[in-house]
Order: C-alpha cells, then sequence, then structure tokens
C-alpha cells in the first residue's frame, strides 16, 4: 500500500515545520541497520506505527564506531563506522512510505567540505529538512580527540554552514544553487553530559538558534518538567522556535540501570519503583506504558508540539503507547 502511494505522495510532503505548526506532530527517530544488515526490522517498525500517521521520521547517523578490522593494505587496524548508511536508509523510508525524512548531519570530528559534500548530496536528493548535530565523541575514531583543522567547534558553526549554503555560498569562496534546508537541532533539559553545567548547556541552545536554527528535539526525558523548564527559559529570552521532546518508553525493569549509563540521564524515582515493583514481564510492560501515557499526556497540557519517540528500530513500543493514548487508529491532535 505505501508503495502505491509513492508517486502521489511526494510532491504534497508535509515539511517538518508545517508539521509542528498544526499541533499534534508524532515523529521517530530510527537508527540505520548494522553494517551489512538490512532494513526490514526498521520498515516493520514504521510500519507498526502507521496508523497514528506520523509526520516525519528521524535517521541518526555516527561519524565513527567501535568496530575494528584490519586494513587490507597491511597489519594496521582501522574504526570501521558500525551503522553506516543514513543517506541511504533514509531515501528508502522516504520514498516507501511517503512520510517526511530527515538525516542527521553529524559535524562532530568531521571536516567542513566532507560535510558540505553530503549537504550537496542531500539537496539533490531531495531532502529539505535536516538535524544538526555535534554527535557523541564516544564513536570518534581511535586516537582522535580533537577537532580537524578545518571541522567544527560547536553545533551553531554546524548550523551556520549550513544557512550559508542556503544563500547559495558555497566553499571555497563561489556562488551555487541556494539550498532550502530547515535545521533542527538537539536539546537538553537535564544538560547534555559534557557540558560543565545547564547554564552553560543552556546558551549553547541559545547559541545554535540564534545562528538560524528552526526547531529543536530534546533528549529523552521521563517527566515533563524539564521539558516545561526548559521551554519557558527560552520563551523569556525570545526564542518562539518549537521543542519537541523526545520519549523512550521502557518496558523492562532491566533497562533501569542501561539507559542511564547509555543516555546520561536519570530516571524519576516512580518509574524506577513502579518497573521494579512489577513482578512479571507483563506487568513491567503495563507499567512503562501507563507511566509514558501519563507522560505523554502531560507534555501535550503544557503545550508541546507532537511527541517524538526513540524506536531504537523497534516499533512496537511506541505503537503500545499511541494505542493508549489515542486509541488503535487515533492521531494526535
Amino acid at each position: 500500500m505505501a508503495s502505491e502511494n509513492r508517486a502521489s505522495s511526494y510532491g504534497n510532503r508535509a515539511r517538518v515545520m508545517d508539521s509542528l505548526a498544526s499541533g499534534g506532530c508524532v515523529s521517530i527517530e530510527v537508527v540505520p541497520p548494522p553494517r551489512g544488515g538490512d532494513l526490514d526490522e526498521i520498515m516493520a517498525a514504521v510500519e507498526a506505527i502507521l496508523p497514528h500517521f506520523p509526520s516525519f521520521i528521524s535517521v541518526t547517523d555516527h561519524p565513527g564506531g567501535k568496530a575494528w578490522a584490519d586494513s587490507r593494505e597491511g597489519p594496521r587496524r582501522v574504526a570501521l563506522r558500525t551503522k553506516p548508511g543514513t543517506l541511504g536508509t533514509a531515501v528508502a523510508l522516504r520514498d516507501e512510505f511517503g512520510i517526511t525524512t530527515v538525516p542527521h548531519v553529524v559535524g562532530g570530528m568531521a571536516d567542513r567540505l566532507d560535510v558540505e559534500d553530503l549537504l550537496i548530496d542531500l539537496h539533490y536528493a531531495r531532502f529539505r529538512d535536516v538535524f544538526a548535530v555535534m554527535g557523541d565523541d564516544r564513536y570518534a575514531p581511535a586516537g582522535q580527540t580533537s577537532i580537524p583543522a578545518e571541522g567544527y567547534g560547536h553545533a551553531s558553526d554546524l548550523v551556520a554552514h549550513i544557512l550559508r549554503l542556503n544563500k547559495g555560498e558555497y566553499t571555497p569562496p563561489a556562488e551555487g544553487k541556494p539550498t532550502e534546508f530547515r535545521i533542527g537541532v538537539a536539546a537538553y533539559p537535564q544538560k547534555h553530559f559534557a557540558a560543565p553545567n545547564l547554564e552553560t548547556d543552556f546558551q549553547h541552545l541559545v547559541e545554535k538558534f540564534e545562528a538560524g536554527a528552526s526547531f529543536a528535539i530534546t533528549q529523552m526525558v521521563f517527566e515533563a518538567r524539564p521539558y516545561i523548564a526548559l521551554v519557558e527559559r527560552l520563551r523569556a529570552r525570545g526564542f518562539t522556535q518549537p521543542v519537541l521532546p523526545g520519549i523512550k518508553p521502557i518496558f523492562k525493569a532491566s533497562s533501569i540501570d542501561l539507559i542511564p549509563r547509555n543516555f546520561f540521564i536519570d530516571l524519576p524515582q516512580g518509574l524506577v519503583t513502579s518497573l521494579r515493583g512489577a513482578r512479571s514481564p507483563e506487568e513491567e510492560r503495563k507499567a512503562g506504558v501507563a507511566w509514558t501515557v501519563e507522560l505523554c499526556r502531560s507534555l501535550l497540557d503544557a503545550g508541546a508540539p507532537g511527541l517524538h519517540f526513540f524506536t531504537m528500530g523497534r516499533g512496537l513500543g511506541t505503537k503500545w503507547i499511541l494505542d493508549a493514548l489515542v486509541g488503535p487508529q487515533g492521531r494526535l491532535t
């Protein structure tokens, strides 16, 4: 069915900002498959969420990886990107489902010309929304601890570079066809783990908006209060860009230890108590659904323009939440 709609839906696909402005935006984030893998699991994840009319799909990218292989030229060890394929995954999802797809563009440890070449490819491939991040330096190639001489110091520098392409200003100093990118950036209600404090982290977000970012998606939140406080601070400073809260449903007590360790965030004690008090996997699932549904309602009541779900390539958990929130065939409004 999705393939039948491909040609007709392409020209009518809404931009991210249109979806955010209309309210009730549902977006999902997927991770490209491992090196050499296929897209079946990701396709199934999107299929599961289709009844809830997702507004856009965000496709992550990592500049490096932790896998290693012997170089063909000798015994030298080389770092591999464990999950390449962001552009290909984005094209496949867009063409299969006719849904706005937003590739991540990573500036950390990257050369500006390499990033500009990627942006040119994205423009030729008719992507018009991108998500600009510095990336997690845990995925940087071994031994690379500083930015390249022609790299980016901050995400705001990457945003500014993309905006120059929108003006037709290319490297080396030359004029070309202007791109049409709208840029999303990351926001951290509980602070990025590398930032020395919350104030510094907030200032980095301000700088990204000042550079020209159009919207933000937050790191996963498990209670509404930090998200509300972040948006209130932005509005007090005069920034009106929409901020979409990130949601990561938890359905297993074992995730209580893993998620804080991997994503450097705090979990509310109420959620921890509910999951650890469950007596079976089904009770754990019900506790996770109940907590996340209440969180989503609180965020929407506070004025959030929608909900962004981190699927980790699996769509069933997001479907459970949306089914409970708006019904099996319901649309978020």
